[in-house]
C-alpha cells in the first residue's frame, strides 16, 4: 500500500464511444474505468489519445477551459478562481471527468503521428503522462472550518504516507486478473476529515508525539479539534508509552466536520490504518487488529463490511463494484460515501470505490 500521488490530469486513451439514446449532440466516452459525456462535435474515436481530467479537478482560468464558465466556474478562498469538475448525470448517464483534445495543449506531427510539447522539447507525449502540474490543475477541496485549521508545526511529515486510496476506475484493468485470488478486507468509507496521530523517535533526538490534519502537522492549542479528539481517546499518551514509531490514521467525525452526515452529537475518531514508520508500510488488516488488541488503544474502528473476501471474484465487473458501493448504507445515513478494499498481503494493493449516489448528492 503506497502513498498515492493523484493524477488529476493525464494523457489517457479512449476505449469506447457509445451513443446515448435520445441525445443528438452528446455521446458517452469510456476512458479506463471512467464513463463521461462529451460533445459529438469533438469527433473523438476509440483509441484516440486525450487529456483526461478526473472528478475533483480544479482547472485554471485559461482560454482552453473558458467554455466551462457557465457550468463549472467557482470562486474560492483557498484555490482562487477556476473550474470544478464533478460527477454529473445527463440523459440517465453518470458522467465522471472531462476529456479535451490533445491539440488544445500539444503540437501534432502528422509525419510520425505523435504529439509534442510546445516548449520545443524533442520528446513526444506518451499515454499515462501526468499533466497535473504542467496544466496548473489543483485538487478541489471544500473550505476548512476555523476549528480544523489550527497552528501548524510544519507540513505533513515526510516519513508518513498521506491518507488516500487509488480509485478502482483507474486501476481496474490492471488489477482484475492479477489479484483474482487475493483476499481483501472491505470497510466503510466515512465522510469526515482525515486525521493522523503519531509517535516518532529518530536516533538520539527527543521523541515527537503529534497530531496532523490532511496536510499539516499541528501544534496543540485549546481550540484545535484534532488535538481535542486525540486527547479524548488518550492517543498521544498511549503511543508515547508504547514507544513504537507508528502513525494512527483515521476519520475525524462529528459536529462542524464536513456536513456531519451521520448526525453525531459528539466528536469521534474512527481508525482505518496504522502506518509503520520504521518499515515504511501499512500494517495488514490482521496486523492492525492485533496491534489494537495488544496495545490497549481505545479507539473506534471504521465498520468492517467483509473479511477475507476474494473481491475480484465476488464482484466480477467494474459495474458490480460500483453497484455494491451504491448499495451500502453508512452508520446513520442511507447513503455511504463508498467502500475501501485492503489486501491481507504485506505491501498488497488497496483501493476505493466511491458511491455514485453520494457523489451526485455531494454539496460544494
Amino acid at each position: 500500500m503506497s502513498d498515492i500521488t493523484r493524477k488529476l490530469a493525464s494523457v489517457r486513451r479512449i476505449s469506447e464511444i457509445t451513443e446515448i439514446p435520445g441525445a443528438d449532440n452528446i455521446v458517452c466516452a469510456t476512458v479506463d474505468g471512467w464513463k463521461l459525456i462529451t460533445q459529438k462535435s469533438n469527433n473523438f474515436k476509440p483509441n484516440d489519445l486525450v487529456c483526461y481530467f478526473e472528478i475533483d479537478s480544479f482547472l485554471p482560468v485559461t482560454e482552453q477551459f473558458e467554455w466551462l464558465r457557465k457550468s463549472s466556474f467557482k470562486s474560492t478562498k483557498n484555490l482562487g478562481d477556476g473550474f470544478r469538475i464533478k460527477t454529473m448525470k445527463m440523459r440517465g448517464v453518470v458522467s465522471q471527468g472531462l476529456i479535451v483534445p490533445m491539440d488544445d495543449f500539444f503540437e501534432y506531427d502528422p509525419r510520425d503521428g505523435n504529439y509534442y510539447w510546445r516548449d520545443g522539447s524533442p520528446d513526444y507525449v506518451v499515454e499515462g503522462t501526468d499533466l497535473t502540474e504542467y496544466l496548473g490543475v489543483q485538487k478541489y477541496e471544500k473550505p476548512i472550518p476555523s476549528n480544523l485549521i489550527g497552528r501548524a508545526r510544519g507540513n505533513f511529515p515526510i516519513f508518513i504516507a498521506k491518507t488516500d486510496q487509488e480509485r478502482l476506475q483507474n486501476v481496474y484493468n490492471k488489477y482484475k486478473n492479477h489479484y483474482e485470488d487475493m483476499e481483501f478486507e472491505v470497510t466503510l468509507k466515512l465522510d469526515g476529515s482525515s486525521m493522523t496521530a503519531y509517535h516518532y523517535k529518530d536516533g538520539e533526538n527527543e521523541p515527537i508525539d503529534s497530531v496532523c490534519s490532511r496536510n499539516l502537522d499541528l501544534i496543540e492549542t485549546d481550540d484545535n479539534l484534532f488535538w481535542k479528539v486525540a486527547r479524548q481517546y488518550r492517543i498521544p499518551e498511549t503511543l508515547s508509552v508504547l514507544c513504537h514509531n507508528v502513525a494512527l490514521q483515521g476519520e475525524l467525525m462529528g459536529p462542524g466536520v464536513q456536513e456531519n452526515r451521520e448526525q453525531f452529537k459528539d466528536h469521534r475518531f474512527y481508525l482505518f490504518d496504522i502506518w509503520d514508520i520504521d518499515n515504511r508500510r501499512y500494517l495488514t488488516p490482521y496486523e492492525r487488529n492485533k496491534y489494537i488488541e495488544l496495545s490497549g488503544l481505545e479507539v473506534l474502528h471504521v465498520p468492517v463490511l467483509q473479511e477475507r473476501v476474494k473481491v475480484f471474484k465476488e464482484y466480477p465487473t467494474l459495474d458490480a463494484f460500483i453497484e455494491y458501493a451504491d448499495s451500502v448504507k453508512s452508520i446513520n445515513h442511507q447513503i455511504a460515501e463508498g467502500v475501501v478494499f485492503k489486501s491481507y498481503d504485506i505491501m498488497g494493493p488497496s483501493f476505493k470505490v466511491i458511491s455514485n449516489k453520494f457523489l451526485l448528492k455531494e454539496k460544494d
